[in-house]
């Protein structure tokens, strides 16, 4: 269960970043109040709702801190351009926020002993629920509620994280080195995607499909719809096969690769985090 409260920490945190759309000083602290708000809802139903021990809730809580401190959110629009400076270096490392939070879920799934529920959240499952609800553990549900919240906007997070440094939003349209010192030039943005200028990657279009697909994705695995996620796969091929094919870098083709991959990943990663829960 603190793997999916964990999850849900995340997740809000990003659907509130994701939404301010600057890093200005006012809209920074609108958003650390909005985003403190909404954890301390959060850490209440944990400890009141669900029965969660006050010290695994706060532990839950700072590593979602980290994350927000070491990651940079992605944002669909930038209405005016920032004057902050670039992210310091913890921003701009790599994937190893991504890698940590896998960590921390993956101890919270396997090493941490769960717990019989209690409070207002279970006496509300086992009397007024719904039947479909009441029939799933409550651990499986708070994991699917927080994956979900994750697959929106945390997500993207790591996806562009995960993108090599040619197609990274610090080198997009200029020439850069690979590791093995060969001279590249990283492909320019499409009309719907940009650099903010302070780090934060701009993504419209991609940024409404990846969720959307990463949901339906994680859901149809759950049920064991195979066919319909092998369908859906097929289909964002076929859909993006047009352009990769009329592009000469390469570059295209890459960041396809890459995003696709590491996007499905995620999202049957969120399904068997969610069986695993409903199976204990």
């Amino acid at each position: 269960m603190l793997a999916g409260i964990l999850l849900a920490l995340v997740g809000t945190a990003d659907l509130v970043r994701a939404r301010t759309g600057s890093d200005a000083a006012p809209r920074r602290v609108l958003t650390t109040i909005v985003v403190a708000l909404l954890w301390v809802g959060v850490t209440v139903v944990a400890v009141a709702g669900l029965g969660v021990q006050v010290g695994a809730v706060l532990a839950a809580v700072v590593l979602a801190a980290l994350w927000v401190a070491t990651t940079t959110p992605v944002r669909p629009t930038d209405p005016r351009p920032s004057t902050t400076p670039r992210p310091v270096w913890w921003r701009r490392s790599g994937s190893w926020p991504s890698v940590l939070l896998a960590v921390a879920l993956a101890v919270l799934l396997v090493a941490v002993p769960s717990a019989d529920p209690a409070g207002f959240v279970v006496e509300w499952q086992r009397a007024s629920a719904p039947a479909f609800v009441a029939a799933v553990p409550l651990a499986a549900i708070v994991g699917g509620v927080g994956a979900a919240l994750f697959l929106v906007d945390s997500a993207n997070v790591v996806v562009a994280q995960a993108l090599p440094p040619g197609l990274s939003p610090d080198t997009v349209g200029r020439t850069v080195e690979d590791d093995r010192g060969r001279r590249l030039f990283a492909r320019r943005p499409r009309r719907d995607e940009g650099d903010a200028g302070d780090g934060t990657v701009l993504l419209q279009g991609g940024r409404m499909i990846g969720p959307i697909e990463r949901l339906l994705l994680a859901g149809f695995a759950l049920v064991g719809a195979f066919p319909v996620v092998a369908a859906l796969i097929a289909a964002k091929g076929i859909v993006r096969f047009p352009e990769i094919r009329r592009e000469t870098t390469g570059y295209q083709a890459e960041y396809f690769l890459i995003g696709s991959l590491v996007s499905w990943a995620m999202a049957f990663a969120a399904a068997g985090m969610c069986w695993l829960l409903a199976q204990g």
